[in-house]
């Protein structure tokens, strides 16, 4: 059997000889698969395949390996790589943060000013995380480098000196974002809480000179990491809020663009408008850019708001206090009644939301909100998101299937580690032991889609869809059969569940079902090829298969070994 195109003519590429899972419910399985152009125009089996092969064609052994549609990346961060692409300090050990650093400044001698991430909050010891450490390494220009979950900062003297931080200057969100202080002398301390506040001390840094800024800095960082994303199978990306410290969010979209336009844009990606700091008038913001910004790989179609922080600085927002800190239960990062106003009126411009909710507090009140929206606003093929949702109380979870909500979350996080361990401190054991439960999600209906928030992260940096699919299926860091599970290891994912919510889901999330997310005639050509048959390896093995082939609109993105060859791209190596 098969299912094909009518009045079929020959195809441009042909795929024989595959473990082809569709992720299409109507034809699970196949063993071929033929693209024309930018479009799937058959799927099927090897005998019905051969009607599709013309002069022309391409004809790609697939050697048994396993075939899936393009993963959905359905929570990333452009803004992120920008730091990324400069020191990147992602260790475990606080010496070798230092070192990394070091190295860096050492070896970049012409560079103003130096960025970095993924210092890890958990492993850095109170005495060390101030910016005399800093100082101590480059007192002479300014260093500003981001942890691995993108809430905290670490600056040294010379980027509080430049920005104008001081003693004198007050929080930027109060009990949300701020430059924290000695107790004693009332100095800052070089610590920062999360991003509106790390956004004015960029932007100050950025206004004085030291910094490059616009697109000259994303086109360096982006045409790195899209490489990096399209390797990892990922042909779609859905942007949760781009927080360059100008302020100016079109700038996601004005790179992106450029990028098209010279035919060097790997990904197809649609963006959001993030509501961070000030931002006046988001939707109107959102409107324009929605207008502005809908070319064939690049439009603006969702807001995105938060309403909590993060649980490592206390600034989640949860129902009951903190085990750790019985003084409180976090807050809302904006009034509650502001946050309604953008969700009314964004649904009721037709624009879906992305609301971020760590805590259950968040979780619930993002719910209130969203069941306003449904009472509010006339009936309309809604898709609002509300993502991460670690900690949800266990009455909310039906909750988003009632209302129509889906939930989007981060697997890879879902594990023991220093990160989570100190989670365990901030809010005890049996809170701890009830987070990342989205098989009962799953299982109670509600839609789940996967985004790693790239490069945010908790002590790892990850950005390969099949690490995150290891950690759902086993909920223990990727790589490791003796690392310790979260509990409850019965919230372990199967892998069709983890595959639909890096394919399927995220599509639906993102308005995009009918045209990618399952190899289905008539969808885009959007089709990755696995060295190993995810369902058929070792589990511990899933997060070390490579991706031989991705293809996005039916031109190769990446391509490895074999698959260079085949479609004569150079030798196989």
């Amino acid at each position: 059997m098969s299912t094909q195109e009518t009045g079929n003519t020959a195809a441009d590429v042909l795929f024989t000889n595959a473990k082809v899972y569709t992720v299409d419910p109507h034809k699970p399985w196949a063993q071929a698969v033929a693209v024309r152009r930018e479009r799937i125009v058959f799927v099927g089996d090897e005998r019905a395949a051969q009607a599709w092969v013309g002069e022309n064609t391409r004809v790609i052994d697939a050697a048994g390996r396993l075939m899936l549609p393009g993963f959905v990346e359905s929570h990333w961060h452009f803004e992120t790589t920008a730091s990324a692409f400069q020191a990147f300090v992602n260790y475990e050990d606080p010496q070798a943060v230092i070192g990394a650093l070091r190295e860096y400044v050492d070896t970049h001698p012409e560079e103003k000013a130096i960025t970095g991430m993924g210092w890890i909050q958990a492993t850095i010891p109170p005495e060390m995380l101030c910016k005399e450490t800093l100082d101590a390494v480059c007192p002479d220009r300014p260093v500003c480098l981001l942890s691995t979950d993108f809430h905290t900062a670490w600056a040294n003297s010379k980027a509080l000196e430049i920005a104008g931080i001081d003693a004198s200057t007050p929080p930027v969100q109060p009990g949300a974002s701020w430059f924290e202080k000695d107790p004693v002398t009332g100095e800052p301390t070089g610590v920062i809480v999360d991003g509106a506040a790390y956004s004015l001390l960029l932007k100050r840094i950025s206004d004085a000179g030291y910094l490059p800024k616009g697109m000259d800095l994303y086109l360096r960082s982006f045409a790195v990491w899209q490489d990096k994303l399209a390797a990892a199978g990922i042909t779609t990306v859905f942007d949760a809020g781009f927080m360059d410290p100008s302020g100016d969010q079109s700038l996601l979209y004005e790179t992106l663009q450029d990028m098209e336009r010279r035919d060097d844009l790997k990904l197809r990606v649609v963006g959001s408008v993030a509501v961070v700091g000030e931002v006046e008038k988001p939707v109107e913001m959102l409107r324009e850019f929605n207008q502005r910004y809908d070319s064939p790989l690049v439009k603006a179609r969702a807001l995105k708001l938060f309403l909590d922080g993060t649980e490592a600085n206390h600034t989640a927002w949860l129902l009951e206090p903190y085990a750790d800190r019985a003084d409180t239960c976090g807050a809302p990062t904006m009034p509650v009644s502001e946050f309604e106003q953008h969700l009314l009126e964004a649904d009721k411009a037709g624009f879906n939301v992305m609301v971020h909710c760590v805590g259950d507090a968040a979780v619930r009140a993002a719910l209130d909100g969203f069941e306003r929206v449904n009472h509010t606003n006339p009936q309309r093929d809604r898709r609002h998101v509300i993502t991460h949702a670690f900690l949800t109380h266990p009455s909310d979870i039906p909750r988003f299937r009632e209302l129509g909500v889906m939930a989007n979350t981060q697997l890879q996080w879902g594990v023991v580690d220093l990160y989570t361990e100190l989670l365990r401190e901030h809010y005890g054991t049996e809170r701890w032991s009830n987070m990342y439960k989205f098989r009962t999600f799953i299982e109670q209906g509600v839609t789940v889609s996967t985004g790693m928030d790239g490069l945010a992260c908790q002590c790892r940096c990850q950005h390969r869809p099949v690490e995150h699919i290891e950690s759902g299926h086993t909920r223990q860091l990727a790589g490791e059969p003796d690392a310790p599970a979260l509990p409850d290891i019965n919230e372990r994912l199967s892998i069709p569940q983890l595959i639909a919510a890096y394919t399927i889901n995220g599509a639906w999330q993102l308005g995009l079902e009918h045209e990618v997310g399952s190899v289905t005639v008539g969808k885009r050509a959007d089709l990755i090829v696995l060295e190993n048959n995810l369902f058929e390896v070792n589990k511990y093995q899933i997060g070390k298969i490579d991706i031989a082939l991705t293809m996005m609109n039916g031109g190769v993105t990446h391509a490895a070994g074999s698959m260079r060859a085949a479609f004569g791209l150079e030798a196989a190596v």
